[in-house]
């Protein structure tokens, strides 16, 4: 590694640390999603997968990977005093660690250092990129690790652990967001598209066998558990399967007008269509060059099924893409910088003006993709207060409902409000749990007569449609407003408590 190469890498992570930190509790807003897997990373500290019957809807190498790091922001008082506050800035590391990674890549792809900075930076200030790359999802936390497996797949040298560690490093992004595997047929190209490799058979078992024993952790545990294969009685890593691949309502197409699917990919586009156009473009230009074909593989087998499916989509699948979208307008640009030299080459008079051009023809391309849409973008991101009606909202609940009254509450606040006196996910209890864990029957006999409050949030009332909460649809309807600031609104449940066959009122 070059002088120069130390450098940037140095003002790269000053810049993604400065972006990926400035107002990471005031936008945007916290998410359900964030709340989901904030609670579940608490709860592994406590000694368990999730506060609730875990399903197997996604592997918890993500939400342990949060538990593990989550002590520190927390013991420098970071985020808010709030719990999804506090993990963003866990979320922040791996922001700042796919930054480098994403140079670091570039610079074993051989682009020059301009073009791997550029390409960096891109990622970093792409309002998509940023906006997503500061929540709490498990993509952010599987990306840098599917950016280390390419690294090390990419490896000059016939070093069989450096295929080895692809292997592994893969599994751990797979494990922690499984939609991450759409990218295996690309990362299997990166190891054997190479020109020279003496041990090919070997690196290609290695990477296989390594990956695969990681992997392989998954349903072992769920065997390990007796909760492999559907059963009475229990959940299993098999009806989760069939639930997500087979019986969750899908998206619809592309090309159906107002479809999930159209939907999502215009808030995509809203973010930014300029990075998404480029990378999309920039793409085919990447087969031009061979070591580069891996690139467009990656971005290939993102669209793929996007563009061909009609099953669930969730907005956050795109954050896998954004890095390879960075990479492949880098590498486009690197490849056009090339041919330019070529020609200049050939007619040496026209050298120094043919670069002159391409230069600012290149940062007048820039500034048209950063203003005004990247520039607005970051810049209310930076600067807006997109959680003061969250919290005022939570302080309200905090200050004047009772511990012993049960509460139906968004997962976004879950973890904040049971921690602060209730510390009982039967009492406390995020809004779709009381329909989907069977525990709740159990627990509240009552069923939605026994809940004394509702919270509701912006997502409250459509994830009670998209998802036929029941139970949170009649206790929704049977409340009336006691407080509300802005979108926010917290509800008191109207009916009569419920009662034992004595006539006297159930606890």
């Amino acid at each position: 590694m070059t002088v120069w190469d130390k450098a940037v890498l140095s003002a790269l992570t000053v810049g993604a640390a400065v972006l990926a930190l400035w107002n990471l509790t005031g936008a945007p807003n916290y998410q359900d999603d964030e709340g989901t897997y904030t609670a579940q990373a608490y709860a592994v500290a406590s000694g368990s997968l999730a506060p609730y019957t875990y399903w197997y809807d996604h592997p918890p190498l993500g939400w342990i990977q949060l538990a593990a790091l989550n002590w520190f922001p927390h013991l420098l008082g970071l985020g808010d005093g709030t719990a999804i506050g506090g993990t963003r800035y866990v979320i922040a590391m791996y922001f700042v660690a796919g930054a480098v990674l994403l140079y670091l890549l570039a610079r074993r792809l051989r682009l020059r250092i301009p073009f791997a900075t550029m390409t960096a930076v891109v990622f970093i200030l792409s309002p998509l990129s940023l906006v997503l790359g500061r929540q709490v999802y498990l993509d952010n936390i599987g990306v840098p690790w599917l950016l280390l497996a390419f690294y090390l797949a990419l490896s000059s040298r016939d070093a069989l652990w450096h295929h080895i560690g692809a292997g592994i490093c893969f599994a751990v992004a797979v494990l922690s967001k499984e939609t991450l595997a759409i990218f295996g047929p690309a990362l299997l190209l990166a190891l054997i598209h190479r020109p020279k490799w003496s041990n090919r058979s070997f690196s290609v078992v290695g990477f296989l066998g390594a990956g695969g024993l990681v992997l392989a952790f998954y349903p072992l545990s769920a065997l390990l558990r007796n909760e492999l294969l559907a059963g009475p009685d229990h959940v299993s890593l098999q009806t989760a399967l069939s639930y997500q691949f087979l019986e969750r309502s899908g998206s619809g197409t592309i090309f159906q007008a107002g479809s999930s699917r159209a939907q999502l990919l215009a808030g995509w586009l809203y973010f930014d269509k300029y990075l998404i156009a480029a990378g999309l473009a920039a793409a085919v230009v990447c087969l031009l060059r061979r070591r580069a074909q891996v690139v467009t593989a990656a971005i290939v087998s993102f669209a793929v099924p996007i563009v061909v499916g009609q099953g669930y989509l969730p907005a956050m699948y795109v954050i896998g893409v954004i890095p390879f979208l960075a990479l492949a307008l880098g590498t486009a640009v690197d490849i056009a910088w090339s041919a330019m030299d070529k020609l200049g080459r050939r007619s040496p008079g026209f050298k120094h003006p043919l670069r002159a051009a391409f230069t600012l023809a290149l940062a007048g391309s820039l500034v048209l993709m950063s203003v005004p849409q990247w520039f607005e973008q970051d810049r209310l991101l930076l600067t807006a207060d997109s959680n003061s009606n969250w919290r005022q909202a939570m302080t309200w609940v905090q200050r004047n409902v009772s511990r012993q009254d049960v509460v139906l509450a968004p997962y976004s606040m879950w973890q904040d409000l049971n921690s602060s006196g209730w510390n009982n996910a039967w009492t406390m209890i995020a809004t779709e749990k009381a329909d989907l864990d069977r525990q709740f029957r159990t627990e509240r006999p009552g069923g939605w007569r026994d809940i004394k409050w509702i919270i509701v949030g912006p997502s409250v009332t459509s994830n009670i449609d998209n998802l036929g909460l029941q139970l949170a649809k009649t206790a929704l309807e049977n409340s009336e407003p006691v407080q509300t600031y802005g979108e926010w609104s917290i509800r008191r449940v109207t009916a009569a408590p419920a009662q034992d066959a004595n006539g006297k009122t159930r606890p």
